[in-house]
Formats: structure tokens, C-alpha cells, sequence
């Protein structure tokens, strides 16, 4: 059984680091005119976990087939999850020290980021064709939904209580721990479940 490449991954762990870095950098720097509300020592914790989780949304899926082009098995892809874990951890315990998580929601918020990130590998392993839609469901739940409950709750009207149950982002900021939970034993479970499934290759 081969292993992921790790030498051959240094543009996935560049991005992984370098956008988050990045994002955190021009988040403090108040280039600006006004101040991002989500980047004071309050929101700093959920600022850096759903920048980890728009990329394990939208940016990893996009590495995974040059990951398999090399004859790794698709269930080892994994190990690429755990390493981009381990790298993010530092800024994530930084962040949740400024603003003052404790150790259970540090640990719901990674479980939740490893899940979806399994979730986005089983598809662009063995539904690549099917990736358009799954950027299509990613964006309904993370931004489309969320904002239609706003408005909502804006004009009134009571936003269901499943809702924070569907959005990636908002289950993992969410005071209550259940919907990460869910959430992340849903994603992690499908993700698992499709990197296990045979590829076409070997089923024919």
C-alpha cells in the first residue's frame, strides 16, 4: 500500500498555510476604511475555523485527483487530511487562546473541518464529474441558505430550526455543540463511505 507523496503535496500545504496566514493577515491589517467586526480577539477563533473550513470546502477537492494520479488508494488520502490538521494547528490554538475556546469547542471545530474535508476527497475521488454539483450544494448551505434565513428572521419570520444543522459555518460557531457534531458525523461517515467504495478502474 502507497502512501500520499507528502514531497510532491508542497503546493496543497503552501496554499493550506499561505491562505490561511494570508486571510489572517489582511484580516488585522486594516487595509480597509473600516474595521472587520469578525477580526477583534472575540471572533478571531471563528474567523480562522471557517477560513479552514472554506477551504477544505472548495479549495481541497480541486488537489485530490493529481493526488490520485500518483496510484494512491483513495482511502490514504486521508493522511493528507491529518497533515493539513497538524500544520493549521498552532494558528487554530493561537486563535482560540486570544479568544478564549476552550478545548472541546477547538476540538468539535477540527473534527468538523476533517469530516467535510473527507466529504470534498470522496467526491472529487469518485464523482469528479458530479464536482460542479457539489460546489453547487456547498455554496446553497454555507452562504445561500443562511441568508435567506436572515432575511427571514428579518422580516419576521422565524428561521428553522434545522437550519443550523445544514450550514457548515454556522453549526461550527453555533453555542451549542449538536450541530457540529451532526454535521460532522454525517460528512465524515459519507466521506469515508465513497473513499471506500471501488474505483471504476478496479470494479470493471
Amino acid at each position: 500500500m502507497r502512501f500520499p507523496p507528502l514531497q510532491k503535496s508542497a503546493a496543497l500545504h503552501l496554499a493550506w498555510i499561505g491562505g490561511l496566514c494570508g486571510a489572517v493577515i489582511l484580516m488585522l491589517a486594516d487595509f480597509l476604511p473600516y474595521r472587520l467586526p469578525f477580526a477583534g480577539p472575540d471572533g478571531f477563533f471563528a474567523a480562522v475555523l471557517s477560513l479552514e473550513l472554506f477551504f477544505v470546502l472548495l479549495v481541497w477537492p480541486l488537489f485530490v485527483p493529481s493526488l490520485l494520479r500518483e496510484g494512491i488508494p483513495a482511502p490514504m488520502v486521508l493522511i493528507e487530511v491529518a497533515v493539513l490538521l497538524l500544520f493549521g494547528l498552532p494558528l487554530v490554538l493561537i486563535a482560540a487562546n486570544v479568544t478564549g475556546v476552550d478545548a472541546g469547542s477547538v476540538l468539535r471545530g477540527q473534527v468538523l473541518v476533517a469530516a467535510l474535508a473527507a466529504l470534498g476527497a470522496g467526491v472529487a475521488a469518485r464523482f469528479r464529474p458530479a464536482l460542479p454539483w457539489y460546489y453547487l450544494a456547498a455554496f446553497w448551505l454555507s452562504a445561500a441558505h443562511p441568508f435567506w434565513a436572515f432575511l427571514g428572521d428579518q422580516m419576521g419570520a422565524a428561521s428553522p430550526r434545522i437550519s443550523v444543522y445544514l450550514s457548515p459555518f454556522w453549526g461550527a460557531v453555533a453555542r451549542d455543540a449538536s450541530p457540529a457534531w451532526v454535521q460532522a458525523a454525517v460528512y465524515g461517515l459519507g466521506g469515508v463511505a465513497l473513499l471506500a467504495l471501488p474505483s471504476r478502474k478496479a470494479a470493471a
